[in-house]
């Protein structure tokens, strides 16, 4: 049976109204409603602004146009469920030759990627890391589309560490549509992360000034995370030092489970199911 090119499908369908809008303002405004759509998966502080931002750009478009958006999303959920071993949004944003509207902005290939993310994690000593801490956590405070981050995922798994349960990510960029591409793969790969917009010389991390984005499988699994009595360095903004808290967050993410729309793919990882925002 002949493989879906989800490329040119993706493709093809943005460019059935691209003659009414901007090809850059299609792009932006898919990122933007899909990542509302995965962020408000799951309740959390920002979740009655970003509704609103997502009803105030959907709303823009005719209502035979808003049917695509969810469409394309689809699209992406099934090219990362086949094959989850790829950068498709950052393949994606080149093909549509996109980079040409962000002065030439240029991503890293997956097949690098990968290379580094292999010298990264026999350099980091990952499974000394887990043994001690009970996770792994890695950082790309230059992040792009998430290339990085999602081969470091699948080298995980290669070396038979869930990363869905012990890898933590942070993922940090300037640019606002590469973080938004970052957020949405490691999302729908179910990647526990923490995604922020600022730049991450002048404002590393949690700085006021950033935007900051946590996937659902943040949420899910926070308490993994929680710091343990001897361990204090994850941040300041997850309590730490509390057996009472960790189970309290684990109750949490155990009903929230329950309720969340999962998709089990190939490889038995599990996959957020996701419709459009109401």
């Amino acid at each position: 049976m002949k493989k879906r090119d989800y490329d040119k499908e993706f493709c093809a369908l943005l460019d059935q109204f691209a003659y009414r809008y901007s090809k850059w303002q299609i792009w932006n405004d898919f990122l933007n409603l899909s990542a509302i759509s995965l962020a408000n998966v799951l309740p959390g502080p920002e979740s009655e602004n970003r509704e609103k931002q997502y009803l105030s750009i959907i709303e823009s478009y005719e209502e035979k146009d808003q049917e695509v958006f969810p469409k394309l999303l689809e699209l992406v959920v099934r090219a990362l469920e086949e094959n989850p071993e790829q950068d498709f949004l950052g393949s994606l944003y080149h093909h549509l030759e996109l980079q040409q509207e962000q002065k030439g902005q240029f991503f890293t290939p997956y097949y690098i990627s990968e290379f580094m993310s292999n010298i990264q994690f026999v350099a980091q000593d990952a499974d000394a890391e887990l043994k001690k801490k009970g996770y792994i956590s890695v950082n790309d405070p230059a992040c792009g589309a998430g290339a990085m981050l999602v081969a470091f995922a699948n080298m995980a798994k290669k070396h038979g560490i869930n990363y869905q349960k012990h890898v933590l990510f942070v993922a940090q960029d300037i640019d606002r549509t590469a973080a938004m591409m970052c957020y949405i793969q490691l999302s729908l790969l179910g990647c526990p992360a923490i995604v922020i917009i600022g730049d991450s010389l002048s404002k590393p991390l949690y700085h006021q000034d950033n935007e900051i984005w946590y996937t659902p499988f943040f949420y899910l699994n926070q308490w993994r995370f929680m710091p343990r009595q001897e361990e204090k360095e994850l941040s300041d903004h997850v309590e730490a030092d509390c057996t009472e808290d960790i189970k309290d967050a684990k109750n949490t993410a155990d009903n929230q489970l329950q309720d969340l729309g999962l998709l089990e793919g190939a490889d038995g990882q599990l996959m957020l199911r996701v419709g459009q925002a109401s």
